[in-house]
């Protein structure tokens, strides 16, 4: 609740600071005539100086740059979820706000850095990327809603504006609640960010930061007990209602919680990307006699007369047209070339990270399916914290393009309340060090070929590691882009593989694992015409997993898993058809790593403007998604991880939506009635082991722009 005060202050902020950017517009002009984006049109506005859609910027930590969005596509029916991401390689559970089973995997861009783990809890997290920087001409916000099942709805509020050109801030906050249709399944997240980019107006300096907190809290239930799974196979008409179903508890649930401070500053020392005018010398032209000169002249003065004529009559477009051309011209005439010369420049700064995460399961009794413990109640939690300081040089030169080298400082602090004695072993109360690293990042084009290269290496320290990731990539405007990228990473197992306390008697451990290695080799193929495909081979040396009894296993066996994807839409007419598919095989570690061998989505919609002068843009159709049979790792609630498992198979269902999304103005509506199909393809759809995916459910929401 403080964060929504803190947003609706913020937003009292921004409408007293517009001032600073709007001259505000005559009545008879309008602020927006036409929607910015939906019309591929420049947007309206009266600035001080012109404003295109284009000037809307969210700038990456990498400071890539993308423009803000407000077309409907169904990429966008794909993102309407709480994560906000496509989660076609992905299997939600029933419920907005739980986790989800991962159908296919993906070890690009692999740290060299250990996380905490708990990965059943991240899929709401907010990386370091995922938090975006801003440059708006004018104040923007946006606004997502969606309902949830049962009681929920997830509400994604953001706003952001330039106090000046040089500095702008935002703030956000997404806060999701949903009761779910099974007992024990209430979920409630919450994700405050807020971000904020400066630059000196000689452009020498920059800052950026940003603060990022979370906080998840998920009742869990176990999953169904294998009488309630009979009724729900059967369709038993006693359990229509979901929650009359028995599950294997109703009294626990884990929380996952953390904050996260980041700031950014470098001051360029010297740089000198200058314009060179380069001045032509002029050819005379050999002198005329008297009378060629005078009929010379006369031929001038006729042609002048005509084109003040001709302009009396043009329209205003045509009188544009006819001054650009008279600017090009003359400008021909004076016989002066503008060149750019290559940019060199030396950069130097400093970054700072400081993160705490928290995680911890409760119950109020326990239960045999986690087997004995040390107590009647269950409070387990596990404590992180982390910092990364570092120190960078970036240097840019002609035809070498930039390169970044830096180093850094990696603390951590992995720890429980007390040491553990047991019988057989000691279980340490912590996982405390430090690791010093070098890194370098690399990139450069020579013509349509780019070529980027990052690696890092831990030079001393507690932990070891190192990572090199290496692309090249050949561009020919939007029509074809190809690329080639090799992946190698050598890091420690996640903390809680390492160690971990509970008070359950099976739950504690204190291991040392070797070091994983990854190393991806693939390409991939985007065209305009031929559509998109991907592929990779994976190898992975000492893969660590949890085993069917909850215990992390390093496996001494080599993990080898190819896959390619690809993506092509049909379009006839005002129909389109959209297919995705996914071809995955384990070639070595099938015992150890399961994922379906195939993977589809297909979605055939209309699309067309609606209604007398065009005021609403929709889109409506059917997605069905369908993955083959599989042993899916089975959920546990008290780790917040995936294990494995060798009872179940899910898969070989397919589920059908029927979607109808509209746009009018900068206004996105989506209507969604998901797995339709569940009445006549029988009730064997599940998420995981013991967990039913979602029934027929209807869901609505919306997307809304505001440029002020």
């Amino acid at each position: 609740m403080k964060k929504l005060i803190l947003v609706f202050f913020f937003g009292i902020f921004a409408f007293t600071t517009i001032q600073a950017q709007i001259i505000r517009p005559s009545r008879d002009n309008g602020l927006f005539s036409k929607d910015s984006t939906s019309f591929n049109k420049e947007v309206k506005i009266e600035l001080n100086g012109k404003t295109n859609y284009k000037d809307y910027k969210i700038i990456s930590i990498n400071n890539d740059t993308t423009i803000i969005d407000t077309t409907l596509t169904i990429k966008k029916d794909y993102k309407f979820n709480y994560i906000r991401k496509d989660n076609f390689e992905l299997l939600p559970f029933h419920n907005q706000g739980e986790t989800y089973s991962t159908l296919a995997y993906s070890f690009e861009n692999e740290s060299s850095l250990p996380d905490v783990g708990f990965s059943a809890k991240q899929f709401n997290y907010y990386n370091l990327n995922d938090i975006k920087y801003y440059y708006v001409p004018t104040p923007t916000s946006e606004l997502m809603y969606r309902t949830g099942l049962q009681q929920g709805q997830v509400l994604d509020a953001f706003l952001t504006l330039n106090t000046s050109k040089q500095f702008n801030i935002a703030i956000g906050y997404k806060g999701l609640r949903s009761l779910g249709r099974y007992r024990n399944t209430l979920a409630s997240h919450g994700n405050f960010r807020t971000s904020f980019n400066y630059h000196t107006k000689n452009k020498r300096y920059f800052l950026k930061g940003h603060f990022y907190s979370f906080d998840f809290s998920n009742q869990e239930n176990g999953g169904l007990t294998d009488q309630s799974i009979i009724y729900f196979e059967n369709n038993d008409p006693n359990y229509i209602k979901r929650e009359r179903l028995d599950v294997n508890y109703t009294n626990a649930d884990n929380l996952f919680e953390g904050k996260r401070y980041y700031m950014d500053q470098s001051y360029a020392l010297f740089t000198n990307k200058k314009e060179v005018v380069i001045k032509k010398s002029k050819t005379k032209k050999p002198p005329l006699n008297k009378a060629a000169s005078l009929d010379s002249n006369l031929k001038r003065k006729d042609k002048l007369v005509a084109k003040k004529d001709s302009i009396r009559i043009m329209k205003p477009k045509l009188k544009e047209l006819l001054a650009k051309k008279s600017i090009a011209q003359t400008q021909k005439k004076d016989s002066t070339l503008v060149k750019s010369k290559p940019e060199t420049s030396l950069k130097i700064g400093s970054s700072f990270l400081y993160e705490t995460k928290h995680y911890r399961f409760n119950q109020t009794s326990t239960t045999s399916i986690f087997g004995d413990s040390y107590s009647s109640t269950i409070a387990d939690h596990t404590s992180y914290q982390k910092s990364i300081s570092s120190l960078y040089a970036q240097f840019t030169l002609p035809y070498l393009g930039i390169l970044k080298t830096s180093i850094s400082n990696f603390n951590y602090n992995y720890h429980y309340k007390s040491i553990l004695y047991l019988n057989s072993a000691t279980i340490p109360d912590h996982l405390k060090g430090n690791a010093v690293a070098l890194a370098a990042d690399w990139n450069t084009n020579f013509g349509n070929v780019y070529l980027k290269a990052k690696a890092s290496s831990i030079l001393t320290g507690n932990i070891n590691g190192s990572s090199l990731y290496a692309t090249a990539s050949f561009k020919k405007d939007s029509i074809l882009n190809i690329q080639v990228f090799a992946n190698y990473a050598s890091k420690e197992p996640n903390f809680n593989k390492q160690l971990y306390q509970s008070d359950y008697k099976d739950y504690n451990w204190a291991n040392n694992f070797s070091n994983e290695k990854y190393a991806t080799l693939g390409f991939e193929i985007n065209s305009n015409k031929w559509g998109m495909a991907k592929a990779s081979y994976n190898s992975v040396n000492n893969y660590t997993y949890f085993d069917e009894n909850s215990k992390p296993t390093q496996t001494s066996k080599t993990l080898n898993y190819f896959r390619v994807k690809a993506e092509k839409a049909l379009h006839y007419k005002k129909f389109t058809l959209t297919n995705t598919i996914l071809y995955q095989k384990v070639i070595n570690g099938a015992d150890f790593f399961r994922v379906p061998d195939i993977i589809t989505r297909n979605s055939l919609y209309y699309s067309s403007y609606v209604f007398k002068g065009k005021p609403m843009y929709l889109q409506t159709g059917v997605t069905v998604k369908y993955f083959s049979a599989f042993k899916a790792n089975a959920y546990n609630p008290l780790l917040s991880e995936f294990v494995l498992q060798n009872n179940s198979k899910i898969g070989n269902y397919p589920i059908l939506d029927f979607f109808a999304n509209a746009q009018i103005k900068r206004t996105r509506l989506f209507l969604k009635v998901e797995n339709f199909s569940a009445s006549f393809t029988g009730r064997n759809y599940y998420s995981a082991p013991n967990y039913p995916y979602r029934d027929l459910t209807v869901r609505f929401g919306l997307v809304w722009n505001f440029f002020i």
